[in-house]
């Protein structure tokens, strides 16, 4: 199964903010690593990105890393075949990126995630890393 993700920057007052049932990652100022990824499903965007909901990450990132400044990209899901996105496929998604790529914010996905063989993911749009694709193996 194919997913297709569609990135775009999130800044200032832009309606991305306000998106749900998206990937949302945030990437260092530089565009060299991608420091967490994460999903909006119930929330928005928004809500998830506030310090409160993120407290650990930003005093981490800022303490460990000196990192005070992070470029926001929400990603929009695409379905080739005609499929409903499911919650549990949106998880997938976000976990097979998170596996992969091993975001520095996201630890707990690291290691262990349910496996969905056959699933393929492709990043389009605003992604600013050369790796594009990525595949579930089981």
């Amino acid at each position: 199964m194919l997913v297709t993700v569609r990135w775009r920057i999130a800044s200032g007052d832009s309606d991305l903010w306000d998106y749900r049932r998206v990937l949302y990652a945030y990437f260092a100022a530089d565009d060299k690593e991608i420091l967490y990824i994460g999903k909006a499903d119930r929330q928005t965007v928004r809500e998830r990105r506030t310090r409160s909901a993120k407290k650990n990450f930003w005093d981490d990132l800022e303490k460990e890393r000196n990192i005070y400044e992070t470029i926001a990209r929400v990603g929009e899901i695409y379905l080739v075949e005609r499929r409903k996105l499911s919650r549990e496929l949106l998880l997938d998604v976000e976990s097979l990126l998170i596996k992969r790529l091993r975001p520095w914010g996201n630890i707990l996905s690291r290691s262990s995630r349910i496996s969905r063989p056959g699933l393929r993911v492709r990043c389009e749009g605003d992604w600013p890393l050369e790796r594009r694709e990525f595949y579930d193996t089981g």
